[in-house]
């Protein structure tokens, strides 16, 4: 029985096993058929379809984000005219990823580069293959937007041409090339150099959007962006046409007579807006960089690449608001109105100079050798009198003379908007001996910077209220204002209404009948002061000479301050005349270009009851000289 029933177990698996089997062979087959049939249907696809399907999966491919650059405010003068903007340039980018996703596509994709730019076939053929895996590669920059609409209209008409697009930058210009240069200053990497590029840098500078996107079925590049925000343009108090006259005739003084540098500073002493400055010679903007023109071949050979550099930094320098000097006669003004203001003088005052005076141990002379004889307060400044002016400064004191310094502003950086700015070098007050007050009372022993006399100066003439020097009167957002034109940038009273008066009137009898009449004007009521400073080592007899004047004198509309530093000229080393004459030049375009016209032949009515007498014999003024007035060590500190 046992037997029986092994038996059959043993012919039912195997009857099993066969079934079994047959059922595997079958599915195993199923599957055969099915692979064949579906790498079939792969085979069909690929040959029929499979372009189609391969740029499907690349327009599903995002491209790497990107920044959109942002344009930079255009920088413009007072009347609107541009003086620095941005232009949109393009940049070649190549995409080998894309070109290399199918074999045919790269040589009508070379081709099309070759015809439009030109390049080197071997060369982009190299780059695309050997960069096979990136998405993103700049080959040029700047390039024309003529080429941008020929490669497109040529993409446009040829098949398979891919993986080619053009990136948006923005290029700094200014169209006038050196116009106004130390003043806007210059953009490097996307950074503001010097001038109003770099002080409103944050203001000019935008905010760059982002650029994603994908390929679509044609390969086409599709762009989503997050357009960016330009920077805001900046409205400078600069005008064209003053700063124009003013570089013309710097350079023209340069050429004709020579000098080692020079400043001109034109402004409202009504405002403190600046209409014009120029700093020796003005450098081309759109190639900050280039030294030709400023040297000669032969200089620019000789230099290596840290003299060269020096040069440069030299060259953007901005004379007029980062050099210092020993400002001479022409603060005898400042020290004239500090006397007023404290009641220590009047216009009745009279002095007694024979050509020099004993202070401190000291002899020191003034610049007429044989005394000035009885002078009154307004002849101290027509004849330029050192004898007066230290006895003016005894009776002010060290605390007084102190006082107006800083009150004026010496000392200490104005705040004009310009990068740079000096702050000058005054001699403290508890080294300021009797000595030193006698020196520093007709401007040597101590420096300041352009600007610093300019604002002072006009202060003066205005009335008694000093305005922060500035070189932008708008900023525009978006449409909007923020800086409305007209925003006073008065900051504190300096003198009084009584005090400009008698400095206007005494100083227009220094530019009619005394040491600054190469300043006069024809038809045109012009005061103004003389400065003739000798440099250290005194011994080596260097000049820095100056004027500062303004017109019209019985209401002051223009402030023009010139300063030259070492006249090339041996017959004018020494004199002040090289800074008057160039005043008088430059006023006399820029008078009638404001609207203030010549009258002719005009007398001006001197308040004599504000300046007392004085004396008109021209042949007594000349040229006032402080070289000689200083004996060797005196400057010593």
């Amino acid at each position: 029985m046992e037997n029986y029933r092994e038996e059959r177990r043993k012919k039912e698996n195997k009857k099993l096993t066969g079934i079994m089997k047959k059922n595997l062979y079958l599915v195993f087959f199923v599957i055969l058929v099915l692979c064949g049939i579906l790498i079939g249907r792969l085979v069909y696809l690929n040959n029929v379809n499979g372009d189609r399907y391969a740029k499907a999966v690349l327009s599903q491919q995002s491209y790497s984000t990107k920044t959109v650059a942002s344009e930079r405010g255009r920088i413009l003068d007072r009347n609107g005219i541009i003086l620095a903007r941005s232009e949109k340039v393009y940049n070649v980018v190549i995409d080998p990823k894309v070109i290399m996703s199918q074999d045919y596509y790269l040589k009508p994709t070379l081709d099309g580069i070759e015809t439009v730019f030109s390049y080197d076939r071997k060369e982009i053929e190299k780059l695309i293959t050997d960069n096979k895996d990136s998405s993103y590669i700049v080959y040029e920059k700047d390039i024309d937007y003529a080429l941008v609409s020929a490669f497109n209209k040529y993409k446009n008409s040829h098949k398979f041409v891919v993986g080619v697009w053009f990136e948006e930058q923005f290029e700094r210009v200014y169209p006038y090339g050196d116009l106004a240069s130390h003043v806007i200053g210059f953009v490097n990497d996307g950074s503001g150099n010097y001038g109003l590029e770099q002080y409103y840098n944050d203001t000019l500078t935008g905010v760059d959007g982002l650029s994603y996107g994908y390929y679509d079925s044609e390969l086409n590049m599709r762009k989503v962006e997050k357009p960016p925000k330009a920077g805001s343009t900046i409205v400078s108090t600069i005008d064209f046409n003053i700063q124009t006259v003013i570089q013309e005739k710097s350079l023209k003084f340069q050429q004709e007579t020579g000098c080692n540098n020079i400043g001109v500073i034109v402004m409202d002493p009504n405002s403190g807006e600046i209409y014009g400055m120029t700093s020796n010679r003005e450098y081309n903007l759109n190639e900050p960089r280039a030294l030709e023109g400023i040297y000669t071949e032969e200089e620019l050979l000789a230099m290596n690449d840290t003299e060269r550099l020096n040069a440069m930094y030299r060259m953007w320098r901005n004379f007029c608001i980062s050099d210092t000097y020993e400002p001479g006669s022409t603060f005898k003004t400042i020290t004239v109105a500090a006397a007023l203001e404290e009641d220590k003088v009047y216009s009745g005052s009279d002095f007694e100079c024979l050509g020099f005076k004993e202070v401190g141990g000291w002899t020191i002379g003034c610049n007429a050798k044989s005394g000035h004889g009885h002078i009154n307060l307004a002849e101290s400044l027509m004849k330029s009198c050192n004898c007066a002016l230290m006895e003016i400064a005894e009776k002010l004191g060290p605390d007084g003379f102190y006082l107006y310094q800083k009150r004026f502003g010496f000392g200490q950086k104005t705040g004009i908007d310009l990068t740079g700015e000096t702050a000058g070098i005054i001699i403290d007050r508890k080294n300021l001996n009797v000595t030193e007050l006698a020196t520093c009372s007709f401007g040597t022993t101590f420096n300041v910077s352009m600007i610093q006399m300019a604002s002072a100066y006009s202060s003066i003439i205005n009335g008694g209220t000093y305005y922060k020097p500035h070189v932008v009167k708008e900023v525009k957002t978006d449409g909007r204002t923020e800086l409305k034109e007209g925003t006073t940038f008065a900051e504190s009273d300096t003198v009084s209404k009584k005090t400009s008066d008698f400095i206007r009137n005494a100083l227009y009898m220094t530019v009619e009948s005394g040491t600054a009449s190469p300043a006069k004007v024809s038809g045109y009521l012009v005061g103004g002061k003389t400065g003739t400073a000798q440099k250290r080592p005194r011994e080596e007899k260097k000049y820095v000479v100056s004027f500062c004047g303004f017109a019209p004198v019985d209401d002051p509309k223009v402030l023009i301050y010139v300063v030259i530093d070492e006249v090339h000229d041996e017959k004018l080393v020494g004199s002040s005349s090289p800074a008057t004459r160039l005043s008088s030049s430059i006023l006399k375009e820029v008078m009638p270009y404001l609207g203030l016209y010549p009258e002719g032949d005009i007398e001006y009515s001197v308040d004599y009851s504000l300046i007392g007498d004085v004396d008109t014999d021209d042949g007594l003024f000349t040229d006032e000289l402080n070289s000689d007035v200083l004996p060797e060590g005196i400057d010593g500190h």
